[in-house]
């Protein structure tokens, strides 16, 4: 099993006990007498080894974006969304060791739990290896998704369109935006908006204009929009490709 996964990864592991906790789901453990170490510290390490790496391959290769589009475009490559479909590129979650109630509950296709095991995986490469390495199997695993926006040009959506295009298929009426603050005296002025359905807050954002903070404040309601509506964060909804 573990020779397997080292091929479907391209790496071999000098510690192979590092890849055996990767792979171990904290459920796996109940009703054990003895707890197993699992990879909940893997993944929060992977989480950071992963923004790192994409940050800076996003830094270097698009310089024509600005910070802010870079972060947008960051958000979607590093979501739990792209994380589990990598995962499942690669028939991660096909290796982990579950619990019988997360078995029982189709643990495997999970998307947090597919995401995180990725995550743990990366974390135990950097820790048998060291940064370089594991940043060249990061952006060799990620490579599909990188390749999508080095085609053609990245347009970034209309936020507040596509929120409210959600919020009237699901609810028939459109979300309300509110100027929650403004700081600073021009031309440093930053506006925070909140925006609104019926009278729970759904996100903030903030921006140098009330538009830019409203668009923000839509995006921020996108990121999370699988909190209170029945949708997950698909690059769809974030990002075009121009034709």
């Amino acid at each position: 099993m573990i020779e397997e996964l080292e091929q479907l990864l391209n790496y071999t592991f000098k510690n192979k006990e590092l890849l055996r906790t990767a792979l171990i789901h904290k459920s796996y453990n109940e009703g054990m007498q003895k707890d197993l170490p699992d990879n909940e510290k893997l993944e929060f390490l992977g989480d950071s080894v992963i923004n790192l790496v994409i940050t800076d391959h996003l830094f270097k290769n698009y310089t024509h974006l600005k910070e802010g589009e870079l972060s947008k475009l960051k958000a979607h490559l590093v979501s739990s969304t792209t994380l589990y479909k990598i995962s499942r590129g690669i028939d991660l979650p096909d290796f982990l060791m579950l619990g019988k109630g997360e078995e029982k509950n189709n643990g495997r296709n999970n998307k947090k739990i597919g995401a995180s095991v990725l995550e743990a995986v990366v974390g135990a490469i950097y820790l048998d290896s060291n940064y370089k390495l594991a940043s060249a199997i990061t952006i060799s695993l990620f490579k599909d998704f990188l390749e999508k926006f080095a085609e053609k040009a990245v347009k970034i959506n209309d936020y507040k369109s596509e929120l409210q295009e959600l919020i009237q298929k699901k609810y028939n009426f459109l979300p309300l935006y509110k100027i929650m603050s403004q700081d600073g005296k021009p031309p440093d002025v930053s506006f925070t908006a909140g925006v609104y359905i019926q009278d729970t807050q759904i996100g903030l954002g903030t921006g140098k204009n009330k538009r830019k903070a409203e668009q923000d404040a839509a995006f921020n309601a996108l990121q999370k929009i699988e909190e209170f509506m029945n949708y997950e964060k698909l690059s769809e909804v974030f990002f075009l490709k121009n034709d």
